[in-house]
């Protein structure tokens, strides 16, 4: 089993591991709604050290990237992260990545998981596949990077003492290099999987022990809570972010509601031709935000019902704590995908309620990622 660099830190703070993708990771700390909350109100740190980074680096670097990803990484300024999928040629998504322009001919992309529990390592196989005949070198950068995230309304506040840059000029998706507590070089960027204002920080494993008291001591006045993945996963399904199960049946960036990121005009890139088709002729089911009228948390898989008919399948669910519901993602028949549409989702023998609502159903406009601390006060408290 994997362990990240944090993981004895995790444990001295109380963290339940479990496994996944062959990690041990924090399942929980001080409790899934607790952690969550700490998110919304203050800050939460959540150790992303499992996650993949590879460089892509010489001379047909930005090729490369361009033949692999929908979006369009070509006018991708240096210090900026940009959200894609790479889809395989039938336009089914292969892995949601984001990328980071490191210099003109050098790029990282960063994937969910630096490898699955068989030890594999897809996007990586997948990259080098595609870069033969290219000048360019394809390299596994992860055993290198130790990752935290710091997110919430207090995460500037954090940090501001910790490193000498003014995170203050960071824009969402934007990174800058710079020393940070022990660290003598940190990637940092103002990104995250949670829908709240915060920053993930890349630093090299030698020094993540010093990066970890650093931000411990530092938080403490302004409330920062180690959190675990069940507090990462309910923060996530609010906002509507998907992760791996939700695009596993050859679900299209269409289909999940990514396809702002297809840019079709660019040129040719893996899965064009097929998205394309598709953009023509219109979806036929789509990626929609549940909201369960009891207490139900459905499991993946689960049927939905509409009259008689089932009309399509939950693809992953948490509890949204913010909100106060439990929530669920479903690939639905794109006829039943509008909002206020009351449906059932069927576990076990019993049926139970549930309601299309706005995806994401928690901060629609966005307006959180924008909040520094003293923004916080107006968010809810139950």
């Amino acid at each position: 089993m994997k362990r990240t660099p944090f993981y004895h830190q995790f444990l001295a703070a109380g963290a339940t591991m479990r496994p996944v993708q062959g990690w041990e990771m924090p399942d929980e700390v001080v409790g899934e709604q607790a952690e969550h909350l700490a998110v919304r109100r203050a800050a939460g740190l959540f150790d992303w050290s499992s996650t993949g980074e590879i460089e892509i680096a010489g001379p047909d670097a930005l090729a490369l990237v361009q033949r692999v990803i929908v979006n369009d990484a070509a006018a991708l300024p240096v210090g900026r992260v940009l959200y894609s999928t790479m889809c395989r040629p039938d336009g089914a998504i292969f892995s949601d990545i984001t990328v980071y322009r490191l210099s003109e001919r050098r790029f990282w992309i960063m994937t969910a998981w630096a490898s699955n529990a068989a030890d594999e390592r897809p996007e990586f196989d997948w990259l080098v596949h595609h870069a033969e005949g290219m000048q360019v070198c394809v390299t596994d950068v992860s055993p290198g990077v130790a990752l935290l995230a710091v997110q919430g309304p207090a995460a500037r506040a954090i940090l501001a003492a910790l490193t000498p840059t003014d995170l203050g000029l960071l824009r969402p998706m934007d990174f800058v290099e710079s020393r940070l507590a022990g660290a003598p070089r940190a990637i940092i960027s103002r990104t995250g999987y949670t829908g709240e204002s915060g920053y993930e920080l890349c630093v090299s494993p030698e020094y993540a022990a010093d990066v970890w008291d650093a931000l411990m001591t530092a938080g403490q006045p302004h409330g920062l809570q180690p959190a675990g993945l069940k507090a990462a996963f309910s923060l996530r399904i609010e906002k509507g972010y998907i992760m791996r199960f939700d695009f596993m049946d050859n679900v299209t960036p269409f289909e999940a509601g990514l396809g702002w990121t297809v840019k079709l005009a660019k040129g040719d890139f893996i899965g064009r031709d097929a998205l394309a088709r598709q953009k023509a002729e219109g979806v036929r089911r789509k990626l929609v935000c549940l909201a369960l009228a009891d207490e139900t948390l459905p499991p993946p898989g689960s049927p939905v019902w509409r009259g008689d008919s089932v009309i399509g399948k939950v693809t992953s669910s948490a509890v949204g704590h913010t909100v106060g519901a439990p929530l669920a993602l479903a690939l639905l028949d794109v006829a039943h995908t509008q909002p206020d549409v009351v449906v059932m989702v069927e576990v076990g023998a019993a049926h139970h309620p549930a309601t299309v609502v706005p995806r994401p159903y928690y901060d629609p406009t966005g307006s959180q990622l924008k909040l520094s601390l003293a923004g916080a006060a107006s968010l809810p408290t139950g």
